[in-house]
């Protein structure tokens, strides 16, 4: 009788592991078509320009021109987002959550960028009253 109940039970592991591969592989499969999904999206460049311009900002690439330009570069998101989409395309939720999240990674930007230049505008203020001081007092 116990061989047949451990019998069992070993048939019952197998059963619960082969029904969790399968999950696993489906899970994979569902994953992969959604990937496939979200990078074939119109969106989708927009969303990795908005995710390189926030890497900019905590890189501290204030230089760059793309950052430099936050007016040029929010009407280019807007137009982006409300011209490429048609109504009917607005109505799935893949095309609502990256409309949102590529909004939500345009206010991060801002809101990462305003302190910096804020910053480099009080360094520019404090180095030209420096140079203004030391003008002043070197002409006679």
């Amino acid at each position: 009788m116990e061989v047949k109940k451990d019998e069992n039970s070993f048939l019952g592991n197998m059963k619960e592991e082969i029904i969790n591969q399968n999950i696993k592989e489906e899970e994979t499969e569902e994953d992969q078509i959604l990937k496939k999904r979200i990078t074939s999206h119109p969106l989708y460049g927009l969303l990795l320009h908005s995710h390189l311009n926030c890497l900019k900002v905590c890189s501290g690439d204030l230089d760059s021109p793309e950052i430099m330009n936050t007016a040029d570069d929010l009407s280019l998101t807007k137009l982006s987002i409300h011209s490429d989409i048609s109504p009917e395309a607005t109505s799935s939720e893949l095309d609502q959550f990256m409309e949102a999240y590529c909004l939500t990674l345009r206010e991060l930007k801002e809101a990462m960028e305003k302190p910096l230049m804020e910053t480099h505008r009080f360094v520019d203020a404090v180095y030209n009253q420096l140079n203004d001081i030391v003008m002043s007092s070197s002409s006679p």
